[in-house]
């Protein structure tokens, strides 16, 4: 009886206001938390089995071009059947096997397709675990403060792995297992999150394929895609070329791991504040603020000489990054048809992951071969101040349809 009492107490918390917004926290905790254990050190992984530079750049790329087509297919599946919980489960089982099978093999040809089913599995969870959350939440807005458990998560497990590899001797193989670990306590957590296919789903009109070619043809929908993977170009030049940056500055290894840590300070306390900015500017305006930020960021890389200067203007990392994650998450959120809304997060995050930072990784290579880094932040700053500028037109636009609705309403 006290048993089963304790069961009824745990299952009512998680299914009132406060525990869903804890349980969909720990979800994301957890996910990151997973994630960070392999992404950042499976290059060193790479290196350490004897693969060379050309060979680890190539097995890196492929989670950028398959993020697109896997999300996207689960995206709509989760539309279509209503399941998110079960499809976080067979990812979770997909990125356990997966990981299984890295530390067992040692050759360039055996690692592409453990990678290409790590990557199908890994790149789908996140589009669908945030429309669960905008689904699940009373409102919407808050959906920072619960995604911000996923930055103390990655922030938490980055530093943790690289104590755990450097000081007790477990070797690099551990970052596969420490993701296992993690991937089977979010396994446990996806049991206590509310499953969005409730009443508020079950009247939705079906998901067709003509559907989705409805929502490409709504005004400054596919615009907004172009803002979000111009965005991605400008951030994977930095996420992939600012140690080296720091490197040819004569920064030194400490500097380039401070760096990485404060760009996370930002991150969390804009995520946690989110949902008061939207309040105040709405989302396009918060995209509109993520371009400036990151366009300042760009800049300050570009003209920086000392690399000590370099952690102070991390912080802008963290905070572009959050609001035009938070931004652009919203603002899908708010145009999609309902019934797409796994699958409008999935190409949302698709293009961003796939399509923007995949492309802005090649062409951050070209530039810091040719160019140098700082030439190559430079170029990057331009970018970014073009998609500025078509983000204002896209606003402008979103202010004149809803004047011209507002018009048309009956007084």
């Amino acid at each position: 009886m006290p048993i089963q009492s304790l069961f009824s107490r745990f299952h009512a918390y998680f299914r009132s206001s406060k525990g869903r917004r804890v349980g969909l926290w720990l979800a994301y905790f957890t996910f990151w938390g997973a994630a960070a254990a392999v992404l950042p050190y499976v290059p060193l992984y790479y290196e350490s089995v004897n693969l060379s530079g050309s060979q680890i750049g190539q097995l890196n790329s492929i989670p950028f071009f398959i993020a697109m087509f896997s999300s996207v297919f689960f995206g709509i599946l989760s539309d279509v059947s209503k399941k998110n919980k079960l499809l976080l489960r067979v990812c979770v089982v997909g990125m356990i096997s997966a990981l299984f099978l890295f530390p067992r093999v040692s050759t360039f040809t055996a690692f592409i397709p453990i990678v290409l089913i790590y990557s199908m599995f890994q790149a789908p969870a996140n589009p669908i675990l945030d429309e669960t959350t905008l689904t699940v939440l009373e409102k919407p807005e808050l959906y920072g403060r619960v995604r911000v458990g996923g930055s103390i998560g990655w922030g938490l497990m980055v530093l943790a792995t690289g104590f755990l590899i450097d000081n007790l001797g477990l070797g690099i193989p551990v970052i596969f297992y420490l993701n296992i670990a993690y991937l089977l306590v979010f396994f446990l957590i996806i049991s206590v999150i509310p499953e969005p296919a409730s009443k508020k789903t079950m009247d939705r009109p079906k998901v067709t394929f003509g559907k989705i070619g409805e929502m490409f043809r709504k005004p400054g929908f596919i615009l907004i895609f172009v803002l979000i993977i111009i965005w991605g170009m400008g951030e994977a030049s930095i996420t992939n070329f600012l140690f080296l940056h720091i490197k040819q500055l004569g920064g030194s290894s400490t500097l380039m791991g401070t760096a990485l840590s404060i760009s996370l300070i930002g991150e969390i306390v804009t995520f946690s504040i989110a949902n008061k900015i939207q309040e105040k500017i709405g989302e396009l305006k918060m995209i509109l603020l993520a371009f400036i930020v990151l366009i300042a960021w760009l800049t300050g890389l570009a003209l920086i000489k000392d690399p000590n200067m370099i952690p102070l203007f991390q912080i802008f990392g963290g905070a572009g990054f959050a609001l035009m994650h938070s931004g652009s998450v919203a603002y899908v959120n708010r145009r999609a048809p309902k019934e797409l809304g796994t699958t409008a997060q999935a190409l949302r995050g698709g293009l961003y992951s796939g399509f923007g930072v995949g492309i802005g990784t090649l062409l951050s290579g070209r530039l810091y071969e040719f160019m140098g880094s700082s030439s190559l932040y430079q170029t990057m700053a331009f970018i970014q101040l073009g998609g500025f500028i078509l983000g204002v037109v896209v606003y402008l636009r979103d202010r004149r349809a809803q004047s011209a609705k507002a018009a048309d309403l009956p007084e």
